[in-house]
């Protein structure tokens, strides 16, 4: 079974200005994707999805061009022997470029998504696991910076829908995302699960005033205050408080 076809499809729509949301890298104003289509010469396609970076287009462009003339005609079961290829002549050579990454886990997807189909099995089967129920919270790109009596109606319609977990958008200003946070708290009392995501809006004094008030109100964790190379902020940031730090970027899917 072999790759015969690889397309990509860069996709852009803008947010309506009612429903844009405020975050630690700015305001979201559009949303974008790049999806993935892999066609092997005996009918199966995959598809996956890579992440857009910004430059959706960029990255679409690079799965039409450099990568589809890599790995068509390779045999599409060969998952990682694909992905060798790919990092040896892309990577390797040229540096650990972040378009580059992203455009070939969208291919890696894809051709995940073919094994799969080609033995009727799902993913997670593949990589050895079991079906097993997971926790799921509410967030994406919404439960932004608004004032606290909005933000409460927009998390009471996660929390109507059967949420447990909510993650809100902090890294506006201290004053302002502690503001909130015991708002929500106050709200929803502690049976419900509150998470947050900084999107790199932090530096280490913001965090050093709000961890504690995270810790008393018993905040899961909070995410991505400062970018992941700032090895440093985040090694002295643990020192200030009980909440969990995590350095990577979470998305959030309802099960």
């Amino acid at each position: 079974m072999k790759i015969a076809a690889v397309r990509a499809y860069p996709t852009s729509f803008p947010i309506p200005a009612a429903n844009r949301v405020a975050l630690g890298i700015g305001t979201a104003v559009k949303r974008d994707a790049v999806i993935v289509k892999v066609t092997t010469d005996e009918g199966l396609v995959g598809w996956g999805e890579a992440h857009h970076g910004r430059a959706h287009t960029a990255v679409a462009k690079l799965i039409d061009t450099t990568l589809k003339q890599l790995v068509v005609g390779m045999d599409a079961d060969d998952v990682s022997g694909v992905w060798d290829k790919m990092y040896r002549f892309q990577l390797a050579s040229h540096g650990m470029g972040a378009g580059a990454c992203l455009a070939m886990s969208g291919i890696d997807m894809a051709l995940w998504d073919i094994r799969g189909k080609a033995r009727s099995l799902p993913l997670y089967r593949l990589l050895g696991g079991r079906r097993k129920p997971i926790a799921a919270y509410a967030g994406g790109v919404s439960l932004g910076y608004q004032p606290p009596p909005d933000l409460i109606a927009e998390a009471r319609k996660s929390i109507d829908a059967g949420y447990k977990a909510i993650k809100l958008r902090v890294g506006d200003s201290p004053e302002r995302d502690i503001e909130r946070l015991r708002a929500v708290r106050e709200e929803f009392g502690q049976a419900l699960v509150v998470l947050t995501d900084a999107n790199i809006g932090y530096r280490l004094e913001h965090v050093r005033r709000v961890m504690p008030v995270m810790d008393e109100l018993g905040i899961g964790w909070l995410e991505e205050p400062f970018p992941a190379h700032d090895y440093r902020s985040y090694r002295e940031a643990r020192t200030y408080g009980r909440t969990p730090l995590a350095a990577g970027e979470n998305h959030s899917t309802r099960v």
